[in-house]
């Protein structure tokens, strides 16, 4: 076997193996489509908030400076992605904290800060869009609390099935690499006599 047909086998082989391993990673990890963030709305009061309204009011207001949204931002204070959930879907209520504050764990009311029924309303659009987010259960039963406990986090909540399919596939990968150099070789050895 010469060294263009080696080369040729070279590419093919991971270009092979590339096109369907996108493809399934295509449909595991993109297929699920997030919703319209203008479909998600609340209604307070017979007026409706869409989540890109409450989008423009979290930046306002600065959140990221203490909150994270799946996982981007500050670690100061829990995680949002959720937070929707963690309260029932009571968008009236999540306002109501939002506004009043949880001094106890170290938010201020928001109500001090300017903020009105009008933004917090927005907000909580914005907050229910963040819960109907498809993060591959990120996270995944809410975040780091606050005073740096664990909430639903904890090592024993991973899923160690996760961890085998990438020792299969650095394995199978090397088999490959491992063949294409004995196959290599081989043809070297052959050439040669």
């Amino acid at each position: 076997m010469n060294n263009t047909k080696l080369m040729i086998i070279g590419l093919l082989v991971p270009a092979l193996l590339l096109i369907p391993f996108s493809i399934i990673s295509f449909y595991t990890d993109f297929a699920n489509k997030n919703p319209d963030p203008l479909q998600v709305t609340v209604s307070f009061n017979g007026k409706n908030y869409d989540a890109v309204e409450g989008k423009k009011a979290f930046e306002q207001y600065q959140c990221m400076d203490c909150h994270t949204i799946v996982g981007n931002g500050a670690y100061f204070a829990p995680d949002l992605t959720r937070v929707y959930k963690r309260t029932g879907g009571n968008g009236a209520s999540l306002a109501g904290i939002i506004q009043s504050g949880f001094p106890s764990k170290g938010m201020p009311p928001m109500r001090d800060r300017g903020m009105g029924n009008e933004d917090a309303y927005r907000l909580v659009a914005f907050l229910k869009y963040t819960d109907m987010l498809d993060t591959n259960g990120w996270p995944n039963n809410g975040s780091w609390d606050r005073d740096g406990g664990l909430d639903g986090t904890a090592a024993e909540n991973i899923r160690p099935m996760g961890i085998w399919q990438v020792v299969a596939g650095i394995v199978f990968f090397n088999l490959i690499i491992f063949a294409l150099v004995l196959a290599y070789e081989r043809a070297k050895v052959g050439n040669k006599t």
